[in-house]
């Protein structure tokens, strides 16, 4: 077993072993990266407040990138023993920089000595934190260090005294328009003199004014540009010789049309450099020197620079220099120049006029002459250029040209990719000679702005004010991406760009160009119908691009004559498509034998001559963006079989076309050699999971962004062939019991942005779900209760890749846990499910019935005693109750509650009776001599049982209380027990003249009602008709009434 393979096995079985106990509720994705040997924990975009607990111990590469954590401290990253690179940018982006919805306004805070213990630390990215400066406590291995766009606007040797083993440092971004300092930014003299292992100095961007001195002999790359620099001196970069790579553009900038905020140097000076600036700089083989305003490019500054293999000197005012420079000469390894945009204001020359000089670029393979701004192309513009064998690329675009014979461009044996686009080029009627075209020579269209091409710039690159100012997304730098071409359509060789221009009409003689492999002619407004015969000379065209012209398919012979194609794109042509009654001829690609895949997007194709589209070759066919819901019309089966003639069909797009449904004959009349169908972004309510049946080989079906609610009773119903399915962005509220029954083939399954609520384990058969790949579930709505019990559970304990599942894969609802995610669900508490809802039934009839109990007992006991004794009596007959021996003559009933009652009761009436008068009486008094805690109506019961006599005190307002009712009915019990009436009324205010009882009472047994007198002379009276009341042993009733019982 080799070392490496070693390494890689030992870092998988690492990883496998983290992947069983690292957190599901870690907010981040744990990958291995670098072919295995590394485990990578990706936080970007998270919404992190702090560092999450849980990441892996064996982690190497940690991304926190745009976050919100607002601190990091000793104990972040201290488990983190392994970790090599770390990378912590945009968690603070400077206020005019970053999100305007979410501003920043204090910096990140980092505790000292945070990344010392990190041994293994060897990268380091803490862009756009508004840090202040360089942080304390670096490890001493680390080799690379990024502290741009921060606010660090002084460099001192003290800061930098950890970083014995820098390679790479970054300090660009901290002050310029977006990221202001409002002070001068400062750089000790012998700052980075210590830093002798440093390769790369980026101080971009920072407002400085002089090249830092004494910079370490040992850089290979040092860019300055967008600085405020003015002089270069020639002891600059005079200890500089391992430098390969130098950038100073933008440091004396030509303004004119600039997209951000530009301020040239003082009288529109070029930058000035020495002449032996560049004297010891022999291994550079990048040099860029780009919007420096220069108007001359001595020959000196390359006398040593043999070696150099890129020259950027767009952006300047060279347009004179081309015309008799002779540096060239002195570059003889040169590959890659680029001299765009060196226009020269007010000036539209008629061509090119490049010097002889550039005859002697023998390694050249790129050249870049974009904006230079002249009206025609002649041979002799191109005759310096026709004896470089090694040139690849010449990049003519954005130059206004009227004129162009194409066919000289063969004198370029050797080129690849030649670039015409944004021109004015039309087709010359023959004979047609310049003088016709010529204009006014200081009319230059540059000055009206017009490298803007239909509101948007083309190669935006050259104008931007930092084309290296990463995002946030991304943390590598300084990369020069400069090919503005179709990737696709140039890798098949020999590639002619003229998209752009004002071509109208085309004739054969126009493209004469035989070995041309990939042209592109979109943007050009060409309304004319093909007919075959156009491109008779492109014999060997594999890839042409027609889009955004306006194509007349009246022949069904349209690029018959392309017999080499493989690529045909005829996007956005829908300028005829819309216009009603013309003939579209879309079954010419029968006639292309070799064509692989036509583009045919956004032409709003509603109608077709022909009902169906023939070819033996075509694999791809993209039609988005077009009105198939008009051909597919409910009731018109003329295009159900549209595209079953395409006998070699792989994959079809028909995304955007508006459909609300899809017939089932139209899967019938699908080719049943489909492996991929994509129907996104329609307004599908219901689909025809059924057709799918005719579909045996298809793979990959992706239904996103429709309105589809339900999903296939049983997929393994329809399809066994399915490998992926996207149903992304619908309105899926839940999922079929048999959803996923024996769909074994499925791999990747994306159910993300709907509304499901629950998941049923029928759903997910474990011999189907537990084979997937990846499975997205993220932005649904599920109902985090028991009932997701089973689903929360096969969550945690799943290999499956579910991505987002900690920040994205969330309840919404119970609104306790609304937001958090569903394997944070407390499963324990639904274990026991069925028995906590007996025991809850359980307990809550018991806490009623004890409660009703309670109130009844309260409000309700005396009725029911007496409804039970009063039953009992109806079926047993009456009986006469046990009593004992009186013991009280009197109980005396009375409103206790009112002050004038108790008073006279205690007052008059005890001291009448207990304590005068012969004899003496005993009463029975609630406040005296009931017995304390029992209960009311015990006490009742037998303070009238145990006296001879219950005399009521009454009182309107007691006669209405209940508490006299209640005593009232015990005492008439006695009358129904005992046939004994011991009921005496005493009434202290006027007595009722309405009252049937009282009127009955009083002729029953009129001394038994009394009446306290108001004439204190008949007190003497009422007391001794009381005592004789009292005194008897029973009331008697009058005669009549006795008689008649």
């Amino acid at each position: 077993m080799t070392g490496k393979t070693f390494i890689i096995f030992a870092g998988l079985i690492s990883f496998l072993g983290a992947a069983e106990w690292y957190p599901k509720s870690l907010k981040c994705d744990v990958s291995l990266i670098s072919n295995g040997s590394e485990v990578g924990v990706d936080c970007t975009e998270r919404g992190l407040t702090e560092v999450p607990l849980g990441i892996p111990t064996n982690t190497t590469n940690l991304t926190l990138t745009i976050n919100h954590i607002p601190h990091i401290t000793n104990d972040s990253f201290h488990k983190l023993h392994n970790i090599t690179e770390i990378d912590f940018r945009c968690n603070c982006v400077p206020i005019k920089v970053g999100p305007k919805d979410r501003i920043c306004t204090q910096s990140l805070t980092i505790d000292n000595g945070t990344f010392w213990k990190l041994k293994n630390l060897k990268s380091l990215y803490l862009d756009g934190n508004q840090l202040s400066s360089i942080p304390k406590g670096l490890p001493p291995n680390i080799v690379l260090l990024s502290l741009e766009v921060n606010s660090i606007y002084s460099i001192l040797k003290e800061n930098l005294t950890e970083l014995t083993n820098i390679q790479m440092l970054y300090l660009g971004q901290n002050c310029y328009f977006r990221n202001p300092c409002n002070t001068s930014y400062y750089i000790e003299k012998d700052a980075f003199v210590q830093l002798n292992k440093m390769t790369l100095l980026s101080l971009k961007s920072n407002n400085l004014s002089y090249i830092p001195h004494q910079l370490p002999s040992s850089l290979r790359e040092l860019y300055l540009y967008n600085n405020n620099i003015q002089i270069i001196t020639e002891m600059d970069f005079h200890n500089l010789t391992k430098l390969e790579i130098l950038d100073l553009s933008g440091n004396c900038p030509r303004c004119h049309n600039a997209p951000f905020p530009c301020i040239p140097c003082p009288n529109n000076a070029p930058l000035q450099i020495h002449p032996n600036s560049f004297q010891t700089l022999k291994n550079l083989k990048t040099l860029r020197l780009h919007s420096n305003s220069l108007t001359h490019i001595p020959s000196e500054w390359f006398q040593n620079l043999s070696q150099l293999g890129l020259l950027d000197l767009s952006s300047n005012f060279l347009a004179k220099e081309i015309t008799c420079t002779s540096f060239p000469s002195l570059l003889p390894n040169l590959e890659e120049l680029d001299l765009s945009f060196n226009y020269e204001l007010q000036v539209y020359p008629a061509s090119l006029n490049l010097s002889r000089s550039f005859s002697h670029l023998k390694s050249l393979k790129v050249l870049r002459i974009r904006g230079y701004v002249f009206q025609e192309l002649k041979e002799d513009d191109i005759r310096p250029l026709a004896d470089l064998n090694k040139l690849e690329l010449i990049d003519l675009g954005t130059n206004f040209i009227k004129i162009a014979h194409l066919s000289l461009l063969r004198n370029l044996k050797s080129f690849k990719i030649i670039n015409l686009s944004d021109n004015k080029i039309s087709m010359p009627s023959q004979g047609e000679t310049l003088s016709n075209h010529r204009e006014n020579h200081y009319s230059s269209p540059m000055s009206q702005g017009a490298q803007y091409h239909s509101g948007e710039v083309k190669d935006i690159h050259y104008f931007l004010y930092d084309e290296y100012a990463r995002s946030c997304k991304y943390k590598d730098k300084e990369l020069w991406i400069s090919s503005p071409f179709n990737n696709e359509c140039s890798s098949f060789g020999k590639t002619l760009d003229i998209s752009r221009n004002n071509i109208f009409f085309l004739h054969s003689r126009f493209l004469d160009l035989g070995e041309l492999n990939c042209l592109n002619l979109s943007g050009n407004a060409m309304s004319q119908s093909l007919n075959g015969s156009e491109f008779v000379q492109l014999k060997n065209l594999q890839y042409l691009d027609f889009s955004d012209n306006r194509l007349d398919l009246m022949f069904s012979s349209a690029f018959q004559e392309l017999s080499s194609l493989v690529v045909l794109d005829i996007s956005r042509n829908s300028h005829y498509f819309v216009a009603e009654g013309l003939t579209h001829m879309l079954n010419f690609t029968k006639n292309l034998n070799k064509l692989s895949k036509l583009i045919m997007n956004d032409n709003q194709i509603s109608t077709s001559t022909n009902t169906e589209m023939e070819s033996f070759s075509l694999e791809h066919l993209e039609f988005k963006g077009n009105r198939l819901d008009m051909l597919w019309r409910d009731g018109d089966t003329r295009y159900a079989s549209y595209f079953k003639k395409l006998l070699a069909l792989k994959s079809l797009d028909i995304s955007r076309n508006n459909l609300n449904f899809i017939p089932l004959e139209v899967f019938e009349g699908l080719p049943d050699t489909l492996t991929e169908l994509y129907i996104t972004n329609n307004r599908l309510k219901s689909f025809h999971w059924e057709g799918l049946l005719y579909l045996k080989n298809l793979q990959l079906l992706d239904l996103s962004e429709n309105h589809l609610t339900d999903v296939p009773a049983c997929l393994s119903n329809y399809t066994k062939s399915i490998q992926k399915l996207v149903l992304h962005k619908n309105n899926i509220v839940k999922l079929t019991p048999n959803f996923l029954k024996d769909a074994f083939s499925l791999k990747v399954l994306d159910l993300s942005y709907n509304r499901i609520q629950f998941i049923e384990e029928s759903s997910f058969p474990g011999n189907v779900i537990d084979q997937l790949q990846t499975l997205y579930l993220n932005n649904n709505r599920f109902v985090c209760s028991c009932n997701a019990t089973w689903f929360v559970r096969w969550i945690n304990r799943t290999s499956v890749n579910i991505p987002r599942l900690a920040t994205d894969v969330t309840c919404a609802s119970p609104s306790a846990q609304k937001g958090q995610s569903v394997i944070f669900l407390n499963i324990q508490a639904c274990q026991h499910n069925s028995l906590s809802i007996i025991l809850c039934i359980l307990l809550t009839s018991v806490i009623l019935s004890i409660l009703t109990l309670t109130i009844s007992s309260h409000l309700f006991l005396w009725d029911v005693w007496y409804i039970y004794h009063f039953c009992l009596a109806k079926l047993k007959g009456y009986r006469r109750l046990s009593s004992n021996s009186t013991v009280y003559d009197a109980f005396v009933v009375y409103d206790t509650t009112d002050p004038a009652v108790h008073e006279w009761v205690m007052q008059e009436l005890r001291v009448h009776l207990e304590d005068k008068g012969d004899p003496r009486m005993q009463l029975c008094l609630e406040e005296r001599d009931w017995v304390p805690g029992c209960p009311l109506i015990e006490n009742l019961s037998q303070s009238i049982q145990l006296s001879k006599r219950t005399v009521f005190i009454l009182t309107g307002r007691y006669i209405k209380s209940g508490s006299f009712r209640t005593a009232f009915y015990l005492a008439h019990q006695r009358l129904m027990d005992e046939r004994n009436d011991v009921i005496v009324l005493i009434f202290l205010e006027k007595m009722p003249c309405h009252s049937k009882y009282l009127s009955l009472r009083k002729r029953l047994y009129k001394k038994s009602v009394l009446e306290w007198p108001r004439n204190p002379q008949a007190q003497r009276y009422f007391w001794f008709t009381l005592r004789s009341v009292m005194a008897t042993e029973s009331q008697q009733y009058n005669k009549l009434f006795q008689e008649t019982l």
